[in-house]
């Protein structure tokens, strides 16, 4: 009867341990995920709920070193990444994942330089990798990171994102989960080199603020079509030039362009480059 009686306390014991807060971070200390992307394992909200922070999660890319917010990724591009909790009341706690795929759901596993304490990159057996917390994060509801997006031809790229916020009372009733993810599409920045063109290029002043000069030194003479898109991958302006044998130079007004960045293109309805500009 004693050995059923013990059998019976540590099998709650256990349960407990595994339904308590992973105040570490869920990938770094069960190597699991806890999002509800494709293929994760339990979201968290299944364990944590009850409470009432009026929380919601929220992640934004930055160009590098900027306050830039883009809505699309160029190949091979680093960016700063925030990872936002957002609460109506202020919890004892917060933590979160964040977990990035491509359209086959393969994680895109360049994810570096966290700077917000308390937390980690963890890569956990089927190769996933997140960004999460790894002890209690009891300042602060703002997490960052960098990301590389991946090389050309991926498509998009789906982050998807769990976040807790706590009561920390060492259960898991009265904490408030949310979810969110958002896709990021891939900005299709050249698909030929510039000799395909039989030019060369550079663009100026970059940064920029009123006028973008276009120099560009052509092999002969040749029909050229000139688009300029914004970072969301809109086309913003277009025109056909005929470029000269030698070189050439274009200008554009940029003054009414809102503050970010812009790609400039330059096809000849066959091939085509572009080169980047940052607006101020």
């Amino acid at each position: 009867m004693k050995f059923k009686v013990y059998i019976t306390f540590f099998a709650l014991i256990s349960f407990a341990i595994l339904t308590m807060s992973h105040s570490g971070g869920r990938a770094g200390s069960r190597g699991q995920g806890g999002t509800l992307a494709p293929g994760d394992g339990q979201f968290c909200g299944q364990c944590h709920s009850g409470g009432s922070f009026g929380s919601s999660i929220d992640l934004k890319l930055f160009e590098q070193g900027t306050t830039n917010e883009v809505n699309s990724y160029v190949p091979g591009t680093t960016y700063d990444v925030e990872v936002i909790i957002s609460t109506s009341t202020t919890p004892a706690g917060y933590g979160f994942q964040a977990l990035a795929l491509n359209s086959n759901n393969t994680s895109i596993n360049t994810w570096a330089n966290n700077t917000t304490a308390n937390t980690q990159i963890a890569t956990i057996n089927n190769g996933r990798q997140y960004f999460e917390q790894s002890a209690d994060i009891t300042s602060g509801n703002t997490f960052n990171a960098e990301w590389t997006a991946p090389a050309a031809n991926t498509g998009n790229v789906t982050f998807y994102l769990a976040g807790n916020s706590v009561n920390s009372s060492g259960s898991t009733s009265g904490d408030q989960a949310s979810s969110k993810d958002i896709t990021f599409t891939e900005m299709a920045v050249s698909t030929s080199g510039l000799e395909n063109l039989g030019i060369s290029l550079d663009i100026f002043p970059n940064p920029t603020v009123e006028n973008l000069t276009l120099s560009l030194n052509s092999d002969e003479a040749k029909d050229l079509t000139i688009n300029i898109y914004n970072q969301n991958g809109q086309n913003i302006f277009s025109e056909n030039v005929m470029a000269q044998n030698g070189q050439n130079r274009f200008n554009f007004d940029v003054a009414a362009y809102a503050t970010g960045v812009y790609f400039l293109e330059i096809t000849d309805g066959r091939f085509k480059t572009a080169k980047r500009f940052l607006k101020n």
